[in-house]
């Protein structure tokens, strides 16, 4: 993992599961004072790379959003409403409005929710962002 913000070019080994040739899915989480490149739970395509020791290993050069399986469908869809379910247990019914692959999230208005003490507070108007990491799943609604 290329960390950011350290003056010299600097590398963390973190572990990762592969998902297809070149993707992997980091599955570390980021230390205390650490900056890193490539967020927690991304999808990220990885090359090998010599480092300056002379060791080569493989090393993450690039996000690899198309290889989560929402991703093409809530970017197809985008303006439609979708069921989701995030990580953290709520389950919603949702407006996508854009879909980002540079940042790997997405923007939504929440039409309702089982959590809605997470709004509270929030003007009527505001629209959310989420992580493609944090989905788990979503389902275009007819």
């Amino acid at each position: 993992m290329p960390l950011l913000q350290e003056g010299t070019e600097c590398w963390r080994p973190v572990q990762a599961t592969p998902i297809a040739d070149d993707v992997f899915k980091v599955v570390d989480q980021i230390p205390e004072g650490e900056i890193w490149a490539y967020a927690p739970f991304s999808r990220v395509r990885c090359r090998d790379k010599v480092f300056s020791d002379g060791r080569v290993g493989l090393a993450i050069f690039a996000y690899a959003i198309e290889s989560n399986p929402y991703y093409p469908l809530l970017k197809k869809h985008q303006g439609r409403v979708f069921r989701i379910v995030f990580a953290d247990g709520e389950e919603a019914l949702v407006r996508v409005t854009n879909v980002d692959e540079e940042h790997e999230d997405f923007i939504y208005d929440v039409l309702s929710t089982n959590l809605e003490s997470k709004y509270r507070g929030t003007p009527n108007r505001a629209v959310f962002a989420a992580k493609f990491a944090e989905l788990i799943s979503a389902r275009l609604e007819e």
